[in-house]
């Protein structure tokens, strides 16, 4: 057995004296050099107004001590809405609810700016409304085309602008930003590519920023000179068709003469390079450095960097004077408290977003409202808050049994309460499937899900044994008041003995010819180095998600020759799409083999028998209306085969303890993939959920 030790409390410098000093835009002063930039959440009203929940969330952020606060983009006109939720900037009666989220933000000490748009030829809206855009055509990654602006929209456009900059104003924001960004209309009249216009708002470099430099114009006679006014600018779109670098920066020094502007706020890529915009781990941080460093040499104005940038990587960033303030997005939903926690010498307990984007993009790109895998009150602030978890007024002894996840998420919380806790992990090492994840290439950041829990749980006493496989007599022997099982799951290749869920008929096996041969292997066992294929692979993927894909890409990276076999429409269908898409680009320039709109049928020595899904077969009377699969095909010469086919609960030991009379006063609870196998995010909030009633 193996014991965690608490770590020494001891106060230490907070190691962070740029990123926490003092900076100015314009007039308005920030306490510290950190702007939670920019992103839609999805948490407004359908009919275009600020929510409650809008204001809960960016109270969180201010309340964690971010220096500025730069509001979603807002439509400044009905037909610039790329969403339902949307916030209607245009709209006078707006005024009341954003003033409620200025009110909230300035509360806390934070500034609070607004971002302004016309999403033109973009929407996240299928079907979409009728989209503007300079020329008639399409964004090459959608099928709708668009409408090509007359005079008249183009003037609705520029008043639209400056109308919603009053309404900002009038609420009590601080300052504005406008969007010549990744998505939108002043961007598409910026692009030699998307602007084939030859009258006055095009042909020309010049002709093609005319409308940029109206607006700025426009929102300066609204607002007066003193309010600062930015712009989120598209540095490169990383398209082969789009605008490079070079490009972007005579964009900037365009803007930058009028002489109106007071910083820009540094961005990358389009709705055709979804992955730049907001950038998975697989695009390293560096990549967007070389843009923060270009735009900072471009231009005398200051400017907000981007890209997936830490705490300890802003600070370096401004100490190496390559941008004057450091814009975080995803890390202040993953972690609100991360500026406090750095200011405090807590930097060892900041959660560091792990830009998987399942939680954030995969969300709001469906309009439903922000989420984040491992921070279960993102975009739930005003109930899900783990800030509204408090001292339980009585306190009970927990026993949790497993450390994976959900274990220590349901530890952390407990322990939160003021319960005593202890934590049972069979392995010497805590982390759970975690730990593969994290051995799947462009995956190893998943790993910071179960390094913060387990820095939480030391930081709150809980007491941890490892190596210590859990048996009713032991938990009994611990006196419990509270008993949470956190067992996990396995993959459900094969029967593992006499356990009480498969003698129940509770779970059972796929039904699937030749599972039980021994070129038949899981993923946790590939993953885990107890199997090491070679050879030809075929990896089976009935997942969807990261399981198969970044199993099959860890094989490739083992020299095996792979071949996925998907049932679905795609080999990974329900990962991310920009994240997706990087994968399917690494697994050509890999070699692997994906086959999608396939399902396995049996497994043979030497090969595998698949069916299409959906074929025409006896397609006679009602039988039309049922799915039929097709004549058998053969994937030959087959030297090993990785199933990713489902997961079974490991729940024996919770049934167990249901039935045991000595747990007969404890309450004996189960959280995680025990109860049903899910995504990480399901299962933290799961256990988190569970946890804060103790």
């Amino acid at each position: 057995m193996v014991r965690v030790q608490p770590i020494e409390k001891a106060k230490v410098s907070s190691g962070y004296p740029t990123l926490l000093s003092p900076f100015s835009i314009g007039r308005v002063e920030l306490r510290n050099r950190v702007v939670f930039q920019p992103h839609f959440t999805a948490l407004g009203h359908l009919d275009g107004m600020p929510s409650d929940d809008q204001v809960a969330y960016h109270e969180e952020r201010a309340r964690g001590g971010v220096g500025l606060i730069i509001l979603e983009s807002m439509a400044i006109h009905p037909t610039g809405k790329m969403s339902r939720r949307f916030v209607n900037a245009w709209d006078p009666a707006v005024v009341p609810g954003l003033r409620a989220i200025a009110d909230a933000v300035h509360r806390h000490g934070a500034k609070l700016f607004g971002q302004l748009t016309h999403g033109g030829h973009t929407s996240l809206e299928k079907p979409p409304h009728i989209l503007w855009a300079p020329t008639q055509m399409p964004e090459p990654s959608s099928h709708h085309s668009t409408k090509a602006m007359d005079e008249d929209d183009i003037a609705a456009v520029i008043e639209g602008f400056a109308q919603s900059a009053r309404n900002l104003i009038a609420a009590g924001l601080d300052g504005i930003e406008i969007k010549i960004a990744h998505d939108g209309l002043l961007r598409s009249f910026a692009s030699p590519f998307f602007n084939r216009r030859t009258d006055d708002y095009g042909g020309s470099f010049e002709n093609r920023m005319r409308l940029s430099l109206e607006v700025i114009a426009a929102i300066k006679a609204a607002t007066g000179p003193h309010v600062p006014l930015g712009v989120r600018i598209c540095v490169n779109e990383f398209t082969p068709f789009g605008y490079d670098t070079d490009y972007g920066l005579d964009m900037v020094r365009a803007l930058e003469a009028t002489g109106q502007l007071d910083y820009f706020n540094s961005d990358a890529g389009s709705f055709s390079s979804y992955w730049m915009e907001i950038p998975p781990a697989a695009v390293p941080a560096s990549e967007f450095r070389r843009i923060n460093v270009a735009l900072k040499g471009a231009t005398s104005l200051p400017v907000i960097g981007f890209g997936r940038i830490s705490p300890s990587a802003g600070e370096a960033l401004l100490a190496a004077g390559e941008t004057d303030l450091v814009g975080m997005a995803r890390q202040l939903i993953a972690d609100p408290e991360t500026v406090n926690k750095v200011a405090a010498g807590r930097g060892d307990l900041v959660r560091l977003c792990i830009s998987c984007n399942d939680g954030c993009i995969y969300q709001v790109g469906q309009e439903k409202g922000v989420r984040c895998v491992h921070n279960p009150g993102a975009g739930q602030e005003r109930w899900m808050s783990e800030r509204l978890v408090r001292r339980a007024e009585s306190t009970r002894k927990v026993v949790v049994i497993g450390g994976g996840p959900a274990g220590l998420k349901a530890a952390e919380t407990a322990a939160r309460r003021g319960n005593s806790v202890t934590l049972l992990e069979a392995e010497r090492r805590l982390g759970g499937q975690i730990n593969l994840a994290a051995l799947q290439p462009e995956h190893g950041s998943v790993a910071e899900v179960t390094a913060y829990l387990e820095a939480a749980v030391v930081d709150l006493g809980v007491t941890i044994r490892l190596g210590m496989p859990a048996s009713a007599d032991m938990i009994a022997g611990l006196d419990p008041d509270v008993v949470i099982v956190a067992t996990g799951s396995e993959p459900n290749l094969r029967a593992s003995g006499g356990g009480l869920s498969m003698a129940f008929g509770r779970q059972a096996l796929p039904d699937v010819e030749g599972l039980d041969q021994d070129f038949v292997v899981s993923a946790d066992d590939v993953l885990s180095g107890r199997q090491q294929p070679s050879g030809h692979v075929v990896v089976v993927d009935k997942n969807g998600h990261w399981e198969a894909a970044g199993t099959a890409e860890f094989l490739a990276d083992a020299q095996c020759r792979v071949t996925v076999v998907a049932a679905h429409g795609m080999v990974g269908e329900d990962i991310e799409a920009g994240t997706r898409t990087l994968f399917h680009r690494r697994a050509a320039i890999k070699g692997m083999t994906l086959l999608p709109g396939l399902s396995l049928v049996a497994i043979e020595p030497g090969r595998v028998r698949v069916t299409p899904v959906v074929s025409g077969a006896d397609a006679i009377g009602w039988a039309k209306y049922i799915l039929m699969p097709g004549e058998e095909r053969l994937i030959e010469e087959v030297d090993w085969v990785v199933p990713v086919i489902g997961r079974r609960s490991r729940e024996d030991l919770y049934l167990a303890l249901k039935a045991d009379r000595r747990f007969e006063r404890a309450q004996v609870l189960r959280v995680g993939d025990c109860v049903a196998p899910r995504l990480i995010q399901s299962t933290i909030l799961d256990a988190f959920d569970v946890a804060r009633h103790l």
